[in-house]
């Protein structure tokens, strides 16, 4: 007599769909879990600054090797016409926004367009006085919180939604080009 029972043959072959269909969603799982990591695209600004350097008639900055480990250049704008500028952004270890940036434009006008804020003191960062600039969170905008230096000729912003400690840093890794 024949052995074949069609609920055992049934069941069997729900048991290897189910099990093929287990392995797959495994094989989805681990490979969605391994792409959670995030990239933040960088950029390569070194061009834009040596440019700034030999166009500029002030004395330009770039970050240095202060600049802790975290810090991606996300973003180099430069402007070379009347008045010679350049932005620099940055992502912070903090998963902040900060940006340096530097003008000859008049420089009541660029602290105002750059910064959006209102003054709030001033803080020394390596021996240098900034003068600190705020615009608290509103309903429909992030806070922003920037660093002013007026020199010669130009101004520098370090400026972004990161805190006064991460814009600090920024400010303290600055080093004049050559």
């Amino acid at each position: 007599m024949s052995s074949y029972n069609r609920a055992n043959a049934t069941f069997g072959s729900l048991a290897v769909a189910m099990g093929i269909i287990v392995g797959i969603l495994l094989v989805m799982a681990i490979v969605v879990a391994g792409g959670r990591e995030e990239h933040i695209p960088s950029v390569d600004y070194r061009i834009d600054a040596a440019t700034l350097r030999d166009t500029a008639s002030y004395t330009t900055y770039v970050p240095g090797d202060e600049l802790p480990e975290g810090w991606v250049a996300t973003s180099s704008r430069l402007t070379t016409d009347d008045p010679v500028s350049w932005t620099l952004g940055f992502a912070t270890p903090a998963d902040r926004h900060a940006e340096l940036a530097m003008s000859d434009a008049d420089s009541d006008d660029f602290i105002a367009d750059t910064t959006k804020g209102e003054s709030a003191g001033t803080t020394d960062v390596d021996g240098a006085s900034w003068e600190r600039f705020e615009r608290p969170s509103q309903s429909d905008k992030k806070p922003r919180r920037a660093l002013v230096k007026r020199e010669e000729g130009a101004t520098v912003i370090v400026v972004g939604s990161a805190g006064f400690d991460e814009l600090e840093t920024l400010a303290g890794s600055l080093e004049p080009q050559s």
